[in-house]
């Protein structure tokens, strides 16, 4: 067993550096490769000789302490580097920060939070009539902090995943993303199943802008606008800013994008006659900001697009 900040990871050890090699070959990455157990040590390539491309596994993790070396010890016998498990994964995955995000990465995948308390947000749905509904959700995100292949299946980065909490809700098998209005509250949790092609909103809750609160609104010119989360993180993904209206618009986010400062809007709705008409819509409904459009391939959306594709999209105007 590994411990990581004194929390002790009871996963098959075989089964962390599979799972490891897994999300560095998603994102491109091929140098841990060659997995298997071999006496008291995971044996796989070595990620720092020959530019991680050794052809024959000499290095390995202890799982068990050996000559005053603690559990999760790495040791490569053909070059002698040695290093700690949560240092290796740090550097396979490109940060140089003396294990800070190899630690994270082992706390997300395999060390199970205790659910946080629940408490009530007053929040404000019915600006208009002044109307407050309490609801209740989870405080504690921490319970989903875990990277999941289709993440990475979905284009996302580390980066983005880390800046909008994106996690994994072990129990019901879907992505989580966190959904804040414009105060930062958390309204609610949404859900993305990764089996099924399945989207859950929790019922009877007003929806706002998803990602407007992560926007300079006061620095920002230019803002894409797409109907699910995912294209509004691809967008991230690939250099630009996007929100996503969870749909296809409703009259309270039409008076939040109408409200805020940002001067012009870039819709990216998807290329199906309903993001025809979203489109076609929101122009009606925002008439005072500067917007323009992309036309999107017949039956795809911003995620099924490669970076090349995203940025030759040609903006039309109104």
């Amino acid at each position: 067993m590994f411990k990581v900040n004194n929390k002790l990871i009871t996963t098959d050890p075989l089964q962390v550096i599979m799972t490891l090699s897994e999300q560095l070959a998603l994102q491109g990455i091929n140098l841990i490769r060659d997995v298997k157990q071999s006496g008291n040590n995971i044996q796989f390539t070595c990620p720092w000789h020959n530019n991680g491309q050794e052809r024959r596994a000499s290095c390995g993790v202890s799982i068990e302490d050996i000559d005053g070396h603690p559990a999760g010890t790495v040791h490569c016998f053909t070059c002698g580097h040695t290093s700690t498990l949560d240092e290796m994964i740090s550097e396979c995955f490109g940060y140089n920060d003396e294990g800070a995000y190899g630690r994270k990465w082992l706390i997300r995948n395999f060390i199970t939070f205790d659910t946080g308390e629940e408490r009530t947000f007053d929040l404000d749905f019915e600006k208009n009539s002044g109307k407050k509904q309490p609801v209740t959700y989870p405080e504690d995100l921490s319970q989903f902090r875990y990277y999941h292949p289709y993440m990475y299946k979905r284009k996302l980065t580390n980066e983005i995943i880390n800046m909008f909490d994106i996690g994994y809700d072990k129990e019901r098998q879907c992505i989580t993303f966190p959904v804040y209005n414009l105060d930062k509250q958390l309204v609610f949790v949404a859900r993305r199943s990764v089996n099924i092609k399945y989207f859950n909103y929790p019922k009877n809750v007003s929806k706002p802008v998803y990602g407007l609160d992560k926007i300079d609104l006061q620095n920002t010119e230019e803002l894409i606008i797409c109907e699910s989360m995912i294209n509004a993180l691809t967008c991230w993904v690939y250099g630009k800013k996007g929100v996503a209206l969870l749909g296809l618009g409703t009259e309270e986010q039409y008076n939040i994008l109408r409200s805020i400062p940002i001067r012009k809007y870039i819709l990216a709705f998807d290329g199906d006659s309903a993001g025809r008409r979203a489109t076609e819509r929101f122009k009606r409904m925002v008439p005072n900001k500067l917007i323009t459009y992309y036309i999107l391939p017949e039956g795809k959306d911003i995620n099924d697009l490669s970076y090349d594709e995203f940025q030759c999209l040609k903006e039309y105007h109104s």
